[in-house]
């Protein structure tokens, strides 16, 4: 499931801006966003999270652009670029990490807009576009890089499943689940797989295999890859610089993978010379308490000196034909221990879920906030925890992954407001 669909959500619980006549802060899915004085608790609108990029027709539709020649009433201006993109972006001081609107903004689709229901997530409603996950043009590879990747196809090699938000997809989950928590790590992603990969044979084989199949079109080899990315060699310049650190992990992996497995996983630490992650500042926080215990900024190093990097593996597959089935948490963390390798640290035992929403809601806040430690991560307590990830296995062979991050990660990232402490005493 995407993120970056639009959602109707009600407004979880409001509070009044320090000089503010017309906006106020209210949170919404957990959320926190800036919304127009005259909405309540309780009140049902439209979400898009930050990272989002609304359609070309909704802006112009509801006047959205910052440009009033690209809406339909020009006398109108919004305050989107022409990227049309969410922002975390600050209003009054205040850091607002998503767009909340009136579901009034869909009428243009000719949509009956009574057939929708709080919950319901969509890209595009009656056949008209309304939002997708934004991709900077900036960030394409460069051609130096394309020369390096070969269009390898490996069609059992498949990308790890989309991690969404629990608070919004509590309907998935049902009473006899079983779910395991683990401590969310703040890497870069990675797959390793001993899997089929597809070889394009020359115009005089094809033409022999017509006649007798001969050639094999196929075979199985070891292969590795970014969360989207199958890489070729270890030559290749990705985000981080040059991959070779990721093939060193699959050559540590190949003595334990069998035809068809695939390990997913998270490196973190140092590559190339430098954190795989850039720095946090911790004074963004704007409370002491959390400069006095991790200091001034946190490097996400995980207990890796500066030219170490380590892996924990999240997710281990057996993949035939396309069809997937995945190791239980508990078969994956016996994996992953008699052969002398890392797993996502659970942080609970793995429990049955019984049903009870507002239980585990709870127990989730607490698992992800920390509030005992200030949110002091599981695996190095020098830095601060991103949160935690819900893993649900249930009736379907492709368990859910869902996650929850906390606080202060999430303001360090500025994707939520900043608190003042003393509000919370």
């Amino acid at each position: 499931m995407s993120n970056y669909k639009s959602v109707i959500a009600k407004v979880e619980r409001v509070s009044p801006i320090d000089g503010a006549d017309k906006i106020q802060i209210a949170w919404v899915l957990g959320e926190c966003v800036i919304v127009s004085k005259e909405l309540s608790v309780g009140d049902v609108g439209l979400l898009f999270v930050s990272g989002t990029q609304l359609s070309e027709e909704y802006c112009k539709q509801n006047n959205l652009y910052r440009d009033p020649s690209m809406n339909s009433n020009p006398d109108k201006k919004g305050f989107f670029e022409k990227s049309r993109k969410v922002r975390a972006q600050p209003f009054m001081g205040i850091k607002s990490s998503a767009y909340f609107t009136d579901r009034e903004s869909l009428l243009f689709t000719g949509y009956d807009l009574t057939k929708l229901s709080v919950g319901d997530e969509f890209e595009e409603l009656g056949g008209v576009k309304i939002c997708c996950k934004y991709i900077n043009p900036n960030t394409k590879t460069p051609n130096q890089q394309k020369k390096n990747i070969k269009k390898m196809v490996a069609p059992n090699f498949l990308e790890h499943t989309d991690t969404a938000q629990l608070v919004r997809n509590l309907h998935q989950l049902e009473k006899g689940d079983l779910i395991s928590i683990q401590s969310k790590k703040h890497g870069t992603s990675f797959r390793s797989a001993y899997t089929k990969v597809v070889k394009p044979l020359g115009m005089f084989k094809e033409l022999v295999n017509r006649i007798l199949p001969i050639f094999p079109e196929s075979t199985y080899e070891y292969v590795t890859g970014t969360r989207r990315v199958i890489l070729e060699n270890s030559d290749n310049v990705g985000f981080h610089g040059k991959d070779d650190y990721r093939f060193e992990i699959t050559d540590k992996l190949k003595p334990f993978l069998t035809k068809g497995m695939c390990v997913y996983g998270e490196i973190v630490g140092y590559v190339n010379g430098k954190p795989i992650m850039p720095d946090h500042d911790v004074k963004s926080l704007k409370d002491k308490r959390y400069t006095k215990k991790y200091g001034k900024s946190i490097t996400y190093k995980y207990n890796c000196l500066p030219d170490q990097y380590d892996f924990h593996i999240y997710r281990i597959t057996m993949s035939v034909d396309g069809q997937s089935v995945d190791f239980t948490q508990p078969q994956l963390v016996n994996w992953c221990v008699c052969r002398g390798l890392n797993h996502a640290y659970d942080v609970i035992e793995p429990f049955i879920y019984n049903g009870d929403e507002e239980a585990l809601l709870k127990l989730v806040e607490r698992l992800t906030e920390r509030p005992d430690v200030l949110c002091e991560d599981y695996h190095d307590p020098s830095q601060i925890s991103e949160g935690i990830i819900i893993r649900v296995d249930n009736k379907n062979l492709t368990p859910l992954f869902l996650k929850s991050k906390s606080y202060a990660f999430k303001a360090m990232e500025g994707i939520c407001e900043a608190l003042d402490p003393e509000d919370n005493a």
